[in-house]
């Protein structure tokens, strides 16, 4: 099962504090929703856990976070790839960062899940909009993560499935 995300936000932070934050897998790890743990293996690798809930199916999921591409300060890109409940599944996202109109940064991201396993044919039809309410709740806690005083404006996040 694939989903497909992107969006844009904007943020009142210069794109090198953004970058910084969205570079740096020890900031940018515990942002994600119901975020347990990071244990760094490297430099750019971290093993993280999240809890997941999908219906009455519980677990914990575990991340090999890699932070591929890192342009200092218009690109970071992460892939990722972990195990839950007898399932596997592949990540990848990415941030593009550019000046905004009347100063701050825009930043644009894209993502891409893919899970395979007995936790889809467990859980099917329920895991897209679990992933997207997770991605919202993620892009919050970005957005909030790089705005100081709390002006934060909408996420604007599409979805979609292959």
């Amino acid at each position: 099962m694939g989903i497909k995300f992107d969006g844009e936000f904007s943020v009142p932070v210069s794109r090198e504090e953004a970058y910084e934050v969205l570079s740096d897998p020890e900031k940018f790890a515990p942002l994600l929703p119901t975020y347990k743990s990071l244990e760094m293996q490297d430099e750019k690798t971290a093993i993280v856990k999240v809890k997941v809930g999908v219906g009455k199916i519980r677990g914990t999921a575990t991340i090999a976070l890699v932070l591929e591409e890192s342009i200092c300060p218009t690109r970071a890109a992460y892939s990722g790839k972990g195990k839950i409940m007898g399932s596997a599944f592949n990540l990848a996202t990415a941030f593009e960062l550019t000046e905004a109109d009347g100063g701050g940064t825009l930043v644009k991201w894209e993502g891409e899940l893919d899970i395979f396993g007995k936790l889809v044919s467990l859980a099917g039809g329920l895991i897209r909009p679990l992933a997207k309410k997770d991605i919202t709740r993620l892009i919050d806690a970005l957005q909030a993560a790089l705005t100081p005083n709390g002006e934060q404006s909408a996420s604007g996040i599409q979805g979609s499935g292959r």
